[in-house]
């Protein structure tokens, strides 16, 4: 940003004639007021939904929120009071490593495939705790536009998912655990009381059992459902130059309270998956082409307002590029081309434009 500054006759408009070096920037971002960037990412998602400009699956009318953290960045040198530490073998031995984590809530299922709200992990808590303060803020600014919640095994612990439960949502967990005595009941009902669905589903060959009324979740409190999943899919492979078909299997086992007479376990299965749009569809784009792990300042307070300006971004630019360019256009302009030239128009006069009309497809 300091580099873009220092072009004459571009900012003035909005900074006025002295120009602010990146120090200065890093300063005001350490205190700025995280809640004035937060509430027009709530106004902008609001908005979308109200003008139908978010889409869900044909068929489908529940709204669907993945919660899933992600590390920014590490250094085994530089720390903060909110640095998290973990230690790392390096050259033979052992030394300790900081980093720093944030926990997002994205819309999933959906076109387009919005963030609605992000949280540091501060100091010495987990993600779980940043989580759950991020829930708090879900429920109070979204709560009539979420309807269930999912996210990884991480979060299968009672604490977190009676707060969704208590709120009147729905959740759909990743279980991994074996050990759970719930992972053992299930494992034993579907083996000899209940046949399993067989399917075939964009190329995978699926058997899915879905189990109800399971009480042995103790820490939530109530009953729960399983929906276990295994499925086979076939991978074509060149081996010395001639095709070879691998055969790769996977096991997804889900708990949820969603209700068996109402959404169907192959629904739950789509949601239960549905969760790697966070990394696919956000993590993936903001990190390669958004520099999101980029440590433009170590501090905390900063981070989350250098993060929460690129949700921002992120989510005019897809909303723009989704629904009000043409299908001819979209062909002829990435998002992040199409980021750049917003940055060119904010800079210039406001009656004044820098990009000159597409051309015409052929």
């Amino acid at each position: 940003m300091e580099q873009k500054l220092r072009r004459p006759r571009l900012w003035e408009r909005w900074v006025g004639p002295r120009k602010a070096s990146a120090d200065t920037i890093g300063e005001v971002l350490c205190g700025f007021e995280i809640s004035t960037l937060r509430r027009p990412l709530i106004a902008m998602i609001k908005s979308a939904w109200r003008s139908k400009a978010v889409q869900l699956r044909p068929g489908q009318s529940m709204r669907v929120v993945s919660f899933d953290g992600h590390e920014l960045w590490k250094s085994r040198s530089r720390c903060c009071p909110n640095c998290q530490v973990r230690s790392v073998r390096y050259r033979g031995r052992k030394v300790k490593e900081y980093y720093h984590q944030v926990v997002v809530a994205q819309f999933v299922g959906t076109n387009p495939s919005l963030p609605l709200d992000l949280e540091m992990v501060a100091g010495k808590e987990g993600e779980i705790m940043a989580a759950r303060r991020l829930l708090s803020r879900i429920l109070a600014n979204y709560s009539r536009l979420v309807d269930v919640f999912t996210a990884d095994a991480l979060y299968l612990e009672g604490p977190f998912l009676r707060q969704i439960v208590e709120n009147g949502k729905y959740f759909v967990t990743v279980m991994k655990q074996q050990r759970r005595d719930i992972y053992k009941d299930a494992d034993a009902l579907r083996r000899k009381r209940f046949t399993p669905k067989v399917f075939i589903s964009g190329g995978k060959q699926v058997r899915l059992w879905d189990i109800p009324n399971l009480s042995t979740f103790t820490t939530l409190g109530s009953k729960v459902r399983v929906v276990w999943a295994e499925e086979q899919t076939t991978v074509n492979r060149r081996v010395a130059g001639k095709p070879q078909p691998e055969i790769k299997s996977s096991t997804w086992i889900w708990i949820t309270n969603l209700p068996q007479a109402t959404v169907p376990a192959t629904v739950v299965q789509q949601w239960g998956h549905d969760r790697w749009d966070v990394e696919n569809r956000c993590f993936n784009e903001m990190v390669c082409h958004w520099n999101m792990d980029h440590c433009f300042i170590h501090d905390i307070n900063a981070a989350e307002a250098i993060l929460l300006t690129l949700a921002i971004a992120f989510a005019t630019s897809y909303l723009f590029f989704a629904r009000n360019l043409k299908p001819q256009f979209r062909c002829l302009l990435t998002r992040l081309e199409l980021a750049s030239r917003f940055l060119e128009d904010i800079a210039l006069s406001a009656d004044s434009f820098s990009w000159s009309i597409l051309p015409a497809p052929d």
